[in-house]
């Protein structure tokens, strides 16, 4: 009998898409050893030790994203917008050649008392990424007019949400359904944060689906995404069972779908913190996982962030939480490892909120599903809150007022060169060095480049994965190129890659450091030679 998953027959996935196993041999690559779909291209990075098993002498840096202090786009200064309180970003940035697309959750404010609450999804665009503007979309009447950027999802226009990812599904053959959206709302039933789905065929106009991502749990998300031909949700759970049955604090976990019609009730615990033996449970004073996991697909390798959420005793104004962003990674797009454990990798005094005169509220970031190449960068989109006094009136549920008037919440803007979150480099005391890679299962043809600076300082042999080395494959080199470079083909003086068509081999990379060069590589790139 064939494996099912409700009722569909299980066959091999290949990048995102459905297919059989004869499409499979021959033009991809597989990794043996870790668990990615087969890709027509294998991106091996250096922050990954699932990806680099093997190492002498070498330590891994962190890269230091750039951070664009002013934020992309703020509250609008209208009393009458949608967002004239807060921009929240755990939403989503689309590139779609040049032109770019924003979806986000907003805050307005509630006069004359000046509370505030959530307002519809919102939407923006932009022809750079940087400047954005908020097109009038005649959808949903606000304050009286239709001259506003929020979309009507479901039957209740005005609905607010508290969160938003959308994904492009080009592999979807339905036009009605190229773009999917998970979006949070309150029910106000059952007082609880639900995550709601929609399509739509050009990211403006939707529909709302019938079912819901966790049923009636509650979820608060991060993003959304597609990975391995499943429809994949990166959120936060609190008081969950615990070990021992004890409450949780936020924990990171994800809710999956084989057609973004049917969820399964069980998520599974993608990334998970430490609790403490005693005392655990969202109000305690202990590092938790706010929202989850944002995470974005790189072909076989997904990278993540996760919101460091530094509870506090009296979480909310000046002296409460902060909350940075961790480094993950993953291979099957449902669990994550942390790069370097407890380490931020963004931090909210380097991407702070604008800050309001006369008091010293810390800020809390929010992650996404947006991390996008642009050029030779990747650009890092995430959201700054403002943890203003959250000393509020409660009205019913979830639904709040704030009794002061300093919320605020913005798009943030970080930077990395191309595929460089981290690199491997000699360590101080020594000046040579090598790391083995997982096993790569070479297809017809096939081309390795290395993303590394003091490339002269760095040779690549190939070996089976029993790690014997392959006559003729002892001394690939970088040579006539660049000292750095994003995609350096590696040559080898009398053989070619493809030779090896169909092997499963490991690449060993020597490192050494001379005058001229101190090589650092932050990663391979295996693709299909022309």
């Amino acid at each position: 009998m064939k494996n099912r998953i409700f009722g569909l027959p299980a066959l091999i996935i290949i990048s995102g898409a459905i297919a059989s196993p004869a499409a499979e041999s021959g033009r991809l690559f597989r990794l043996p050893a870790i668990c990615a779909p087969a890709s027509s291209r294998v991106l091996l990075l250096a922050i990954d030790e699932q990806a680099f098993p093997f190492r002498q002498n070498l330590a891994l840096f962190l890269t230091k994203p750039v951070v664009r202090r002013e934020p992309l786009l703020a509250p609008s200064a209208s009393p009458d917008a949608p967002d004239n309180v807060a921009v929240h970003f755990n939403g989503t940035v689309l590139d779609e050649n040049g032109r770019f697309r924003m979806w986000n959750y907003a805050v307005h404010a509630i006069p004359p008392e000046g509370g505030t609450d959530i307002s519809p999804v919102c939407y923006a665009e932009s022809s750079d990424g940087i400047h954005w503007t908020r097109p009038k979309l005649g959808q949903v009447e606000w304050h009286g007019s239709r001259y506003n950027n929020c979309l009507a999802l479901g039957n209740n226009p005005k609905q607010g949400s508290n969160s938003v990812s959308v994904i492009r599904d080009d592999d979807d053959p339905r036009p009605d359904r190229r773009y999917k959206m998970v979006y949070g709302y309150q029910d106000q039933q059952i007082h609880t944060s639900r995550a709601a789905t929609a399509v739509s065929p050009d990211g403006i106009h939707w529909t709302k689906l019938p079912h819901d991502v966790s049923g009636k749990k509650f979820i608060e998300l991060a993003s959304f995404y597609k990975y391995a031909g499943l429809y994949i949700v990166g959120a936060h759970n609190v008081r969950g069972p615990g070990e021992g049955d004890r409450p949780e604090g936020r924990q990171g976990y994800a809710w999956v779908s084989p057609d973004f019609d049917h969820w399964l009730p069980e998520p599974a615990r993608s990334f998970l913190v430490p609790e403490p033996l005693i005392d655990s449970g969202p109000t305690q004073p202990y590092t938790q996982d706010h929202l989850g996991v944002g995470a974005t697909p790189f072909g076989n390798v997904l990278v993540g962030l996760w919101g460091m959420w530094h509870n506090q005793v009296s979480p909310w104004g000046e002296g409460g939480v902060d909350c940075d962003l961790g480094l993950l990674i993953s291979h099957d797009g449902l669990f994550f490892q942390e790069v370097v454990k407890g380490l931020p990798y963004l931090r909210s005094r380097e991407s702070p909120a604008d800050p309001t005169p006369g008091r010293d509220y810390p800020t809390i970031l929010h992650q996404s599903n947006s991390y996008l190449y642009v050029g030779d960068e990747i650009w890092i989109y995430h959201g700054r809150w403002r943890n203003a006094a959250e000393q509020k009136e409660k009205l019913d549920g979830l639904r709040f007022r704030s009794v002061e008037k300093d919320a605020w919440g913005a798009v943030a803007l970080a930077r990395i060169p191309r595929d460089r979150w981290g690199a491997l480099a000699l360590s101080a005391k020594e000046n040579t060095g090598s790391v083995w890679t997982t096993p790569v299962t070479l297809p017809d043809h096939a081309r390795l480049g290395l993303n590394a600076s003091g490339l002269d300082g760095l040779g690549v042999e190939v070996a089976v994965e029993a790690f014997q080395p392959l006559p003729g494959f002892e001394q690939g080199k970088t040579a006539g190129l660049k000292n750095e470079a994003f995609d350096a083909e590696v040559r080898w003086p009398d053989h070619q890659l493809q030779e090896l068509a169909g092997k499963t081999v490991r690449f060993h990379l020597q490192f050494s450091r001379t005058a001229a060069a101190s090589p650092r590589l932050y990663a391979l790139n295996l693709v299909q030679a022309p």
